[in-house]
C-alpha cells in the first residue's frame, strides 16, 4: 500500500494551550502517556539547582571564546558547545528548558565501548552537568558474520551525545544497538526498523535521532535479495516510521555526507565513493520523518535578542570531499505540506533535508543537534511532539518571527563531480527552511502544534498503520468436521537478514522492560538466534454459529523468532459454520475466519 501525501487542515479554530511554563520547568512533560518514563522527574535536580549548573557552563564557554580557546578537544568530538552560543540556549536554560523529564533515543549500530569514559571528559572540559546515558542492545543477529563494511567507526555515539546532551543537559539519553550493522544496500535496515518500533511501541522516548542513509539507488541492487525492487526495498521499512508517528514521537534522520550523491551498494570503496550520479538517500526521503540536514555555524554571532548572522551551508571544500546531502525522492510523492512551495513548484517528489544544523562533524552531528532542540519543546509543551515536519512548514515562511533562520543563497552541495541543489530565499532542497535560533523557534514550534493538535499526522499514521495489519491476515479454507485446521498469524514489518531469510516483525517482538535499567546490558536475550524472540504474551479464541458467551480459548505455538504464531484446531464436534479466531498480542491483533462443512460421508 502507498500511503497517502500528508493532509493537513487549516489551522484548528479552538487554541489549545500549552501547560504552564512553570509546570514544564519543575521537571518535564505532564501529559505523556503512562507507559513512558520518560515523564518521570525522579533523581532530576529542581530548577534552581538546574539554573545555576546550565548558567556556569554558558559562562565558562562564553569565557572560552572570549580568551580564544579552542572548543573542540579532539577529533570526531563535534564544536557543540559552540553550538550553545549559535543557537541562543541559555535564554532557555535561565528558565528552567533543559530537557529535564524528556529522554532522546539515538538508533547506532556500532556501538563505541569507551562512550562512557570519552563523554564525562567532555563534560568536564565544557562544564556540563554529568550526561545520563543507558545502552540497550537487542537480540544476536541470525548470521553471526555480518559485519560493517564501510564508515563503521564507533565515534558515533561519542558526536550524537554531546550533540543531544550540549542541547539539552538535562534530558536522559538512551542508545539503542540493533545486532546487524547497517551497511550499503538492505543490510541491517530491518533491525533498524525493529528498534525504532520497539521504542515507539514501549514508549521508551520522547525523540528519536538516527543517523544512518542509504542513496534510494542502492536499494534496487540488495545481494541479499536481488529480485527485491527499489520500491519495494524500502516500503517495506515504512511501518516502522508510521508507527513512531502514530505514537507522537518525531523521529529525526540524518541527510547524509555526500552531497547530492552517495555510492553504488557494490564495489563501494567509502562513504561516498564511487558516486552514482545524482541520489536521494534514505530514510531521510521519507514524509514521516524529519530530514536534517548540515551548516557550518557562525559560533559567537547570537545574541539575547537574536542571531546577528545566518550560518553557512556546509559545502565540499574541493571535489573529492563531503558535503550535507540533499535530494528528491523517486520513491515518495510530494506530500500535501510540500505544496505550495516555490522552490519545489516543479518537484513531483518528496524534498529534503527539512532543517539545517550544525554539521561540522557532518550531518550525524546535525539530526542529535536537532534532536536535543525538540527535547527542549517537548518539555516546553509537557507532551510529546508528534511528527514535526508541517509545524516546521508552517512556521518558514514566518522567518526569523518564528526562529527561522535562512541560510544564504550561493551555496551548493555539490560534490564528487556531481551537481547539487542550491541555496535561496525561504525554502531550498540544499538547506531546507534554514536554521533556528531557539529562544524563538521552541516556543512558537509549540504554539504550532498547540494549534494543529486537532489534526496531527498521528491520526494518519494510525489508519495507514491499521490497513497494514489488515492486509496481512491468514484464512483458512473450508475444512469438513473432524478434520484439522492449521492458522498462522504475523506481524506486518517485512525485512530480510544478511543470509536472505525473512523477518516479519509483528508477535513476539517485545522485549521485557526491566524494572530499572540497570541491567548490563539490557534486552540482551542470551538464547537469541535471530530478532524477534518470544518475547510477546500471544492468546487466542475463537467463535462461531449460535455462540453468545465469551470465545473458547484456543492453544497458541509461538511466537517464533520472526514473530509467527500457529494455532492448530480439532474440528471434531464443532458445528457446521463460520467460525472466527481472535489472536492478541500486546501490541497486535489478527482476526481469521474459517468454515467447517459437513462431512462428505454425511451428505451422502
Amino acid at each position: 500500500m502507498v500511503p497517502r501525501p500528508f493532509l493537513i487542515a487549516g489551522v484548528a479554530s479552538l487554541l489549545l494551550t500549552s501547560p504552564a511554563l512553570a509546570s514544564a520547568a519543575a521537571g518535564g512533560p505532564g501529559q505523556f502517556s503512562t507507559a513512558t518514563p520518560s515523564g518521570q522527574t525522579q533523581g532530576v535536580p529542581p530548577p534552581a539547582e538546574r539554573i545555576a549548573a546550565t548558567t556556569a557552563t554558558y559562562n565558562a564557554i562564553e569565557a572560552k571564546i572570549a580568551a580564544g580557546q579552542s572548543l573542540r578537544l579532539h577529533f570526531p568530538d563535534p564544536t557543540a558547545s559552540e553550538d550553545i552560543i549559535d543557537y541562543g540556549l541559555h535564554d532557555l536554560w535561565k528558565r528552567a528548558i533543559d530537557g529535564a523529564g524528556v529522554t532522546v533515543a539515538y538508533v547506532v549500530t556500532n556501538p563505541d565501548p569507551d562512550l562512557s569514559t570519552a563523554l564525562a571528559t567532555y563534560d568536564t572540559a565544557m562544564d556540563l552537568p554529568p550526561a545520563d546515558i543507558t545502552d540497550m542492545a537487542l537480540p544476536a543477529p541470525t548470521d553471526p558474520s555480518a559485519v560493517c563494511q564501510v564508515e563503521c567507526s564507533t565515534g558515533e555515539d561519542r558526536l550524537d551525545a554531546e550533540a543531544i546532551h550540549s542541547m539539552a543537559p538535562f534530558a536522559k539519553i538512551i542508545f539503542v544497538h540493533p545486532p546487524v550493522p547497517e551497511t550499503i544496500g538492505m543490510q541491517g535496515w530491518p533491525e533498524v526498523a525493529q528498534a525504532i518500533k520497539m521504542i515507539a511501541d514501549q514508549h521508551l522516548a520522547d525523540v528519536v535521532s538516527v543517523s544512518l542513509g542509504d542513496p534510494e539507488n542502492d536499494f534496487t541492487n540488495d545481494p541479499t535479495n536481488p529480485t527485491a525492487t527499489q520500491q519495494a526495498a524500502i516500503r517495506s521499512l515504512d511501518p516502522a516510521f508510521l508507527d513512531a508517528a502514530a505514537h507522537n514521537i518525531p523521529v529525526m534522520f540524518a541527510s547524509g555526507d555526500c552531497g547530492p550523491t552517495g555510492p553504488p551498494v557494490l564495489g563501494s570503496t567509502g562513504q561516498c565513493t564511487p558516486a552514482v550520479g545524482v541520489t536521494a538517500g534514505h530514510a531521510a526521503d521519507s514524509p514521516w520523518v524529519t530530514a536534517v540536514g548540515g551548516t557550518i555555524p557562525n559560533a559567537g554571532l547570537a545574541t539575547t535578542s537574536g542571531r546577528t548572522a545566518p550560518d553557512a551551508l556546509w559545502t565540499a571544500r574541493n571535489d573529492t570531499s563531503d558535503a550535507e546531502s540533499a535530494g528528491v525522492s523517486t520513491v515518495y510523492p510530494k506530500p500535501s505540506w510540500q505544496r505550495g512551495i516555490p522552490a519545489l513548484s516543479g518537484v513531483t517528489g518528496r524534498a529534503f533535508p527539512d532543517i539545517s544544523m550544525d554539521a561540522s562533524d557532518g550531518t550525524s552531528q546535525a539530526s542529535p543537534t536537532f534532536a536535543g532542540i525538540l527535547a527542549l519543546a517537548t518539555q516546553l509543551r509537557g507532551a510529546d511532539l508528534g511528527t514535526v515536519n508541517p509545524a516546521l512548514a508552517a512556521l518558514g515562511p514566518r522567518g526569523t518571527a518564528a526562529g527561522i533562520v535562512d541560510v544564504p543563497a550561493g551555496y551548493t552541495d555539490s560534490a564528487y563531480g556531481v551537481a547539487g541543489f542550491a541555496t535561496g530565499p525561504g525554502y531550498d532542497i540544499a538547506s531546507g527552511w534554514g536554521t533556528i535560533f531557539a529562544p524563538a523557534f521552541v516556543p512558537a514550534l509549540v504554539k504550532q502544534i498547540d494549534l494543529q493538535a486537532l489534526d496531527q499526522p498521528s491520526r494518519q499514521a494510525s489508519e495507514e498503520l491499521e490497513e497494514l495489519r489488515a492486509g496481512i491476515r491468514t484464512s483458512a479454507h473450508a475444512v469438513a468436521s473432524g478434520q484439522t485446521v492449521t492458522i498462522t498469524g504475523s506481524g506486518f514489518i517485512p525485512g530480510r537478514t544478511p543470509n536472505g531469510t525473512t523477518i516479519l516483525d509483528g508477535f513476539g517482538v517485545f522485549p521485557p522492560l526491566p524494572g530499572q535499567f540497570g541491567a548490563s546490558p539490557p534486552f540482551v536475550n542470551p538464547g537469541s538466534t535471530v530478532p524477534g524472540q518470544t518475547w510477546d504474551d500471544v492468546t487466542a479464541t475463537r467463535t462461531g454459529p449460535g455462540k453468545k458467551s465469551p470465545g473458547q480459548p484456543l492453544t497458541v505455538t509461538g511466537p517464533n523468532g520472526n514473530g509467527t504464531v500457529t494455532i492448530t484446531i480439532d474440528t471434531t464436534g464443532m458445528a457446521v459454520g463460520t467460525y472466527t479466531a481472535t489472536i492478541t498480542g500486546r501490541l497486535l491483533t489478527q482476526t481469521i475466519t474459517f468454515k467447517v462443512a459437513t462431512p462428505a460421508s454425511a451428505r451422502r
